[in-house]
């Protein structure tokens, strides 16, 4: 997907309220890779056209951001840079994304909710737990055969003594 897609992250859950009601907490969004930042369509959600939703990493952590470009601005290297705005939120957001950071903007495909599995096992602690279970599960149905083999076998040695 990848390649097609021409992103390393084609696929994301929404991990917050901030796009609603255009996108929920939960979904799953299919993205593409924009080769050229140009190409990035910028202009607030009540616009006739309203602008691209793109995916940029955050300048503080390594989560990814979901908001609407509204506004490009070309910078003096000739790269651009964006203004960027949560639809939900009372006010753009503070600074500009330059455009090494995006990775690529919404296709305006989504699945609804799917995307909460991925948001349950995105701490660390709970994809470890989801892996224990697993084992343990794994372990359980494995040996499950065994122990129920023995099981017949003494009852049935059993009857042959009495």
């Amino acid at each position: 997907l990848s390649f097609v897609f021409r992103t390393p992250n084609p696929i994301l859950a929404v991990a917050s309220e901030r796009m609603e009601p255009v996108l929920y907490k939960g979904d799953l969004i299919v993205i593409e890779g924009v080769e050229n930042a140009a190409d990035i369509h910028a202009a607030t959600k009540d616009s006739e056209q309203p602008g691209d939703i793109i995916v940029f990493h955050s300048s503080t952590t390594d989560d990814l951001i979901v908001h609407r470009a509204v506004e490009k601005i070309l910078n003096d290297d000739g790269n651009y840079s964006f203004k960027t705005w949560g639809d939900n939120n009372p006010s753009p957001d503070a600074g500009t994304i330059n455009e090494n950071r995006v990775i690529g903007r919404y296709v305006d495909f989504k699945v609804p909710w799917v995307g909460n599995v991925a948001l349950f096992f995105e701490p660390l602690e709970m994809k470890l737990a989801f892996i224990g279970l697993w084992v343990v599960l794994l372990l359980v149905l494995e040996l499950a055969p065994s122990v129920g083999k023995k099981l017949k076998r003494s009852d049935s040695e059993a009857s042959l003594y009495k």
